[in-house]
């Protein structure tokens, strides 16, 4: 049985798979970041690993959002039952505080005893959306036992929040991590010194900062701009959501976080671009030799790439329209170097060769209405494939979501082509979350790529059409990934009673920089 009472703490740490697509299918392959007991490295040992509490690595027969539920929202406890008679099921399930033991809300289970569940067992739920009084508390069952611990409170998500987009302050490169911002993963400066050219060793680049996204502490540009892509994408439908601080060095600067964060990433992109021809170059690579400590070892600058080139044009284009009032002179700064960027991937034939190609063209064509942009996005809306890319493919989403949102002239078929592509996906969504045991919209219960990506395009669409039935289903994905799924494993960080890592996951969501990204997306949506 899981005890409700004991949560392990752990520190917050870098542990990436990237899992690209769409802008990313071209990065280089990345593994996860590893422990290491180095000083002044770059990972710091987690405490999890040495403490005396061990957590018992048994499934949750009564399974909840470990995190918590929002006090006024819906709840909803799921049961299954794996070795139970059917006939000697519990009917009711009580509500206890952690605190005490005590029972404060009873209520019934139903039991779907007439179909098997998705993963052949037999599953039960109840609700308690009428209990709403805030407090921490566990639920219990007859000869189920206990379940992990959660909260009830209108600010359950906002600790998770503050975690999630505080972890690229602590992937931050370039610069020391203090105590006071960074807790038990502080650390020292890190690849301070000129990065040197693969092409040409002789030759030397200022590219510090950017965030590491591996356990070699490389950066890359394309999976910088697509995480950046999603930040962005978020504050854009929800900017209220972002005006709280995350305990990071410009906290209190009256500007966003999110658009700190950013800026510090895009700050290292325009270090990626050649000055003279435009061209971006694609990576930074980490080359430690055996035994090195990374933060010390040398930097070397991959050559310019067409797809780090478009891709590069897209995301500071963007970074051009977020940032026009609020700091116009970088907003300018940006601009240039994203039509450069720009006229580079033409030269290079990389228009049309590359989707992020599409994004560039929407971001470019909303601040300036330019016809050049304009015409490579007509090339894209003629493809009879459009739509299905349009839900598919990273870029051409971002894009046709840019292109939505443009004060410029539009072609109000193509814009009607997107909303219905939209909404039939959003129906699709809502339809298939409906008739799932874990109200998920996939029955690939440990494909997150793919729940992540459903839940950017439901708060897409809910942001422009706004629908309670949405904001109840992204929720409901939020549960799933924090604990209600077949698991009972909070997916997304290590902090609570029973995590990805005693479910054997290699790394959570909030430690992976593009999922990362995608899930604040949906954190955007119900906060």
């Amino acid at each position: 049985m899981l005890s409700h009472k004991i949560r392990a703490t752990s520190t917050l740490l870098l542990t990436c798979v990237l899992l690209g697509s769409g802008c990313a299918e071209s990065a280089p392959s990345i593994n996860p970041i590893t422990d290491t007991i180095q000083e002044d490295s770059l990972t710091t040992p987690d405490p999890a690993l040495s403490t005396a509490i061990a957590l018992e690595s048994i499934s949750p027969k009564i399974l909840t959002d470990q995190n918590g539920y929002r006090t006024g929202a819906s709840k909803t406890v799921l049961f299954i039952n794996k070795d139970l008679d059917t006939s000697k099921l519990p009917s009711t399930f009580e509500i206890r505080k952690t605190a005490d033991d005590a029972v404060v809300f009873t209520a019934s289970i139903t039991w779907s005893l007439d179909k098997a569940s998705d993963t052949g067992e037999c599953i039960g739920s109840g609700t308690f959306t009428d209990y709403q009084t805030d407090g921490d508390y566990y639920i219990y069952a007859e000869g189920l036992g206990d379940s992990c611990s959660f909260s009830i409170g209108d600010g359950v998500y906002d600790m998770l929040y503050e975690s999630a987009l505080r972890q690229y302050y602590l992937n931050r490169c370039g610069v020391a991590l203090t105590q006071e911002y960074a807790g038990d993963d502080a650390r020292g400066i890190c690849h301070s010194d000129l990065a040197t050219y693969k092409s040409d060793s002789s030759k030397t680049l200022d590219i510090t900062g950017g965030w590491h996204l591996d356990s070699n502490a490389d950066r890359d540009v394309e999976t910088g701009c697509l995480i950046i892509d999603n930040l962005l994408l978020s504050y854009e439908m929800n900017p209220e959501v972002f005006t709280k601080d995350c305990g990071i060095p410009e906290s209190g600067d009256d500007v966003p976080d999110v658009l700190d964060e950013i800026r510090y990433e895009a700050d290292w992109l325009l270090k990626m671009q050649d000055k003279s021809t435009g061209g971006v170059y694609a990576s930074a690579l980490t080359n430690a030799k055996a035994g090195q400590n990374l933060s010390m070892a040398q930097v070397i600058v991959t050559d310019v790439t067409p797809q780090a080139t478009i891709s590069f044009a897209a995301t500071l284009g963007w970074c051009s329209y977020v940032y026009g009032d609020i700091d116009p002179d970088f907003s300018k700064k940006c601009l240039e170097a994203s039509k450069k960027a720009y006229e580079a991937a033409s030269s290079m034939g990389a228009l049309g060769s590359y989707d992020a190609s599409f994004l560039a063209a929407a971001q470019l064509y909303r601040l300036t209405g330019d016809k050049t942009y304009e015409n490579c996005l007509s090339t894209y809306f003629k493809s009879s494939s459009f739509e299905s890319d349009f839900i598919m493919n990273d870029c051409i989403f971002m894009g046709g979501i840019c292109y939505l949102k443009t004060t410029q002239p539009v072609n109000r078929d193509v814009c009607s082509k997107i909303m219905g592509a939209l909404i039939g996906e959003a129906e699709t969504i809502s339809v298939a979350s409906k008739k799932s045991d874990y109200m998920i919209s996939t029955g690939s219960y440990d494909d997150i790529t793919t729940i992540l990506r459903n839940m950017r395009c439901l708060t897409v669409t809910n942001h422009i059409i706004y629908s309670q039935e949405y904001v109840e289903i992204i929720e409901n994905h939020a549960h799933f990934l924090l604990g209600r799924g077949p698991s009972g494993a909070n997916l997304a960080t290590d902090t609570t009673e029973y995590t990805y890592k005693e479910n054997g996951t290699k790394t959570g969501i909030l430690y992976d920089p593009i999922l990362d990204a995608e899930f604040l997306i949906l954190l955007s949506a119900i906060m």
